[in-house]
């Protein structure tokens, strides 16, 4: 493979990365825009909602349902922004839970049923979500959705998932809050972010056992209640629980507010936010006074039992032979609370267990053990531990062994804390394997130690078990010789089958030795980021070529009006018959340059036109390229769209001239929608020429078929005095910021393919500029040619006008040289006046076009509704480019180039315009 072939093969590698990052570029500007609509919402209701609102606006979805398969296996709809159809059973041909689809045409897929009717549906994108939920999309375009659409409806769909779930848990928070102000047992709770953690809320049992309305408490700390000594065991453990917000039960002395004293059991719990910081303090509370008066022996011996194991934090249960309570700490009363009292000596293990069962119906949690006494015999045998989670969310091991007397010792011991790291270290090693990036740990060598799935596809491994021990250099051509010791950062290559794929590697020093390496694979971003480079490239010459455009069109008009003084009054001299023989050569000379010099114009009127008619192109080349070059010039608040129905159409003339309108309409519709969001729309259609309406500039021939590229903004809009303005050279709306020619030089170049240009717009309603351009097939029209004449003017009365004395006094000379009466207006406003006081009164008016306060095609337009019948001829540099309709679109009225060829400016007058 010889260099360029080589060369050739780069180029396009990194054309196709250019394009696919684009597209990674645009999907994950799309995702953000969704992102940024869901966390503004300010519920999980407004969540799903603006992610139905997301999908309508970024893929053109008609409806999106987020549906649900039951235990029985019926699909409802879960969630959707449609009220008529929540709720409503839909039943697919196929299954909806399984896997991602993006169906083009629903009328293949077979027949739906049930409540929902999709039969007004074209596609459909389906995205999974687990086993029973999915997010379906339909659309009514006859176009099926794209590629990069499926994969915005899959990130989404976890999100819809989300806020579903936040839904039912927002249900059951108001059933817990319901729950808890009804409760029989006194609730309160505590501010725990302030130090002297005053009452937020109590219920009305707590009203009820304390003899206290809430307005009395609230705000007050709790501890107005006691009856106990302030050095008292108890009411200290209390204090120290609510200083550091630990939870825990307690039996304290309480007065009632009639002063009356009783026992309240209190159980202490902290609530924490997500970030496991504590927030509250909730304390329920239970008058225990008669079960503590007639408990008091009891409580005695079980203090000292208690007191033999206040050294542990374990829980510890002894039961007798017959399954009765005979001993219980206070841990047991922790891990296992009762609804009424607590583990109480003599009670039936059975009975107390199920009444603790009971209690938790409420949590969200389930046992994962369900115990019974005669378990603890199985238990023993074992000797080993055995895992028991709680419906609070705690994780305990349990142990049992067997007393002499056929009794059971049994012990529990939390192991939350432990089983939650087991989880959590569970949890980043299921993120690390699900991440696309590469990632592996190595030995100080090098060598591979850990690589997840993702670093061994980027590695060429098929199996991550295959390259441990292996070193990732060599997987690598132009790898680092050493990497230990320190951080490093490189981009390498290798070849994968016949690809050769572009790896950035990051790699961070462990303190033990070794690294932890990034893999992350560019090859495509390299590509994309070479294409954007040759589009911005492109888009700088289309500009470059249209300034230069507009410059030598100035120049050539301003030197157009000296060449017409100077060849004109040669012409003059010459008409003299009394010359000295030695002029006559001088005046051939003056007459050769003049005909050169207006051939240099014509050609400097040439440049940057891109007015080629004769080339053949499609549409889509145009196309493809076009949102590079626009997007880059977009402000973030302005969305740009293609939408080609029938993109495949073969134009006649020059692609880059196309591509050039293209792009000048689209910053155009930028500039009018200014700072606010917005949206730019380029639709692609056909047309035939008879079917066309009025275009304003250019004509359509009815014979012939066009390409409609219509280009639409929702900005400011324009009236219709601006809309017929837009078109005329130098005129603009943008003041010292626009040059009034870029929509010109559209319109010319539109003409000189033998196309036009309509405009539609209204105040604060948007523009659409739409643009004719002839396909390859069919025949243009024909322009008429010149008629013959003798160039005889005696008795014409003509009104010559131009801004330029000179020009105006040469064209007036020759005229009255051949027999005319000649009037010369420098003030185009006073030859309209002129006509419209005796229009009978004048033969033809000879206008230059490019004058100040009223331009030639203006004068032709007073001209014409004063005298309909009067011959008129314009006379401008840009004869050729003229799109102004009150010039070209009249019959009567006959264009000439600068500078003017006199005899041909007296052939035209000498026959009249409507006898061509």
């Amino acid at each position: 493979m010889d260099q360029d072939e080589r060369l050739r093969e780069a180029l396009l590698e990194l054309q196709l990365l250019r394009d696919r990052e684009a597209r990674v570029h645009a999907e994950t500007q799309t995702l953000l825009d969704c992102l940024e609509a869901y966390s503004a919402a300010p519920g999980p209701g407004e969540a799903l909602t603006s992610l139905f609102v997301s999908l309508r606006g970024k893929i053109g979805s008609d409806l999106s349902l987020l549906v649900a398969r039951d235990a029985e296996g019926d699909t409802t709809v879960a969630a959707t922004d449609r009220a008529d159809v929540l709720g409503q059973s839909i039943v697919a041909p196929f299954d909806l839970f399984r896997r991602p689809r993006n169906i083009s045409d629903l009328s293949v897929t077979g027949d739906w049923s049930g409540a929902v009717d999709v039969a007004g549906f074209r596609a459909l994108l389906v995205a999974p979500v687990s086993g029973e939920l999915a997010l379906l999309t339909f659309r009514r375009l006859p176009t099926g959705f794209r590629k990069d659409d499926i994969n915005l409806v899959q990130r989404l769909s976890g999100l819809a998932a989300q806020a579903l779930r936040n839904l039912d848990v927002a249900a059951e928070k108001d059933m817990l809050a319901a729950t808890i102000s009804g409760s029989s047992s006194g609730v309160a709770i505590a501010d725990a972010t302030d130090p002297a953690r005053p009452l937020v809320y109590v219920n009305q049992a707590f009203e009820r056992i304390s003899g206290y309305a809430a307005a009395e408490v609230l705000g007050r700390n709790c501890r107005f209640l006691s009856d106990e000594p302030p050095d008292a065991p108890e009411r200290a453990r209390l204090r120290a629980a609510v200083a550091t917000c630990a939870p825990g039960t307690f039996v304290l002395r309480n007065r009632r507010r009639d002063g009356t004293m009783f026992w309240n059991e209190l159980t202490l719990f902290p609530v924490r936010d997500g970030a496991g910081q504590v927030r509250k303090l909730v304390a329920t509370q239970t008058d225990v006074t008669d079960r503590i008066r007639a408990g008091e022996e009891r409580d005695r011996l079980r203090q000292r039992m208690e007191s033999a194991l206040a050294a542990t934090d374990d829980a510890f249960l002894v039961l007798d032979g017959d399954g009765r309570v005979a001993f219980a700490n206070a841990a047991v009363d922790l891990f296992f609370p009762l609804p009424q009292g607590e583990w109480t000596e003599g009670a039936d293990f059975d009975t107390t267990w199920a009444a603790y069962l009971d209690g938790c119906s409420d949590l969200p949690g389930r046992v994962t053990r369900r115990l019974r006494a005669a378990d603890f015999t199985a238990l023993a045998r074992l000797g080993t531990s055995q895992g028991l989670d709680l419906p609070d969310g705690r994780s305990l091991l349990v142990r049992a062994g067997r007393l002499d007397d056929g009794g059971f010792a049994v012990s529990a011991t939390d192991v939350t804390a432990m089983r939650s790291a087991q989880n959590l270290l569970a949890q980043r090693l299921a993120a690390i394997e699900a991440t696309a990036d590469g990632i592996a740990m190595t030995d100080e060598d090098g060598r591979l130690v850990y690589l997840n799935a993702a670093a061994a596809a980027l590695l060429g491994y098929d199996d991550p078990g295959r390259a441990l021990g292996r070193r990732w250099r060599a997987q690598y051509r132009d790898a680092p010789a050493r990497t230990r010791g320190g951080a490093f950062q490189t981009t390498v290559s290798r070849t994968d089958g016949s690809a050769v794929q572009t790896h950035e590697i990051t790699g961070s020093p462990l303190d033990g030795g070794g690294s932890i390496i990034v893999i992350r694979d560019i090859t495509e971003t390299l590509e994309t980021e070479a294409r954007e480079e040759e589009l911005t490239k492109e888009l700088i010459r289309l500009q470059r070529q249209e300034a230069i455009a507009q410059l030598t069109a100035g120049i050539a008009h301003d030197f157009n009006n000296l060449l017409s003084a100077i060849t004109g009054s040669a012409t003059l001299i010459e008409m003299q018959g009394d010359l000295p023989p030695e002029v006559a050569p001088h005046l051939a000379r003056i007459g050769a340059a003049g005909t050169q010099a207006a051939k240099l114009i014509a050609r400097l009127l040439d440049i940057g036109a891109d007015s080629e008619t004769d080339g053949l192109f499609e549409v889509s080349t145009v196309l493809s390229d076009l949102p590079a070059l626009v997007d880059a010039a977009l402000p973030g608040g302005i969305a740009f769209d293609i939408r080609a129905d029938r993109p495949a159409l073969a134009l006649r003339g020059d692609p880059g001239t196309l591509s050039q309108i293209l792009v000048n309409l689209a910053l155009n519709a930028r500039d009018a929608i200014g700072s606010r969001r917005g949206r730019i729309t380029l639709s692609v259609d056909t047309m035939a020429g008879s079917e066309a309406p009025v275009p304003a500039v250019g004509r359509l021939d009815p014979a012939r078929s066009y390409a409609v590229l219509a280009v639409s903004d929702d900005g400011a809009g324009m009236d219709a005095a601006t809309a017929e303005r837009i078109f005329t050279p130098y005129f603009t709306t943008k003041g010292r910021l626009g040059s009034g020619l870029g929509l010109a030089t559209m319109a010319m170049q539109a003409r000189s393919v033998g196309g036009a240009v309509a405009v539609e717009s209204a105040p604060a309603q948007g523009t659409t500029i739409t643009l004719f351009w002839p396909l390859a097939t069919g025949g243009g029209a024909r322009a008429p040619a010149p008629a013959p004449g003798t160039p005889h003017l005696d008795g014409r009365t003509v009104i010559v006008v131009d801004d330029d004395p000179n020009v105006g006094a040469v064209v007036a000379g020759y005229l009255e040289a051949h027999g005319a009466e000649v009037t010369t207006c420098e003030d185009p406003r006073d030859a309209a006046e002129a006509i419209e006081e005796d229009p009978d009164a004048w033969s033809a008016l000879v206008t230059d076009y490019d004058m100040p306060g009223l331009t030639g095609g203006a004068l032709a337009a007073r001209a014409r509704a004063a005298a309909p019948d009067l011959p008129i001829l314009v006379i401008t540099a840009l004869a050729r480019r003229l799109s102004d309709p009150r010039v070209t679109d009249d019959p009567g009225t006959r264009v000439l180039p600068k500078p003017v060829d006199l005899e041909a400016l007296l052939r035209a007058l000498a026959s009249p315009v409507r006898d061509r």
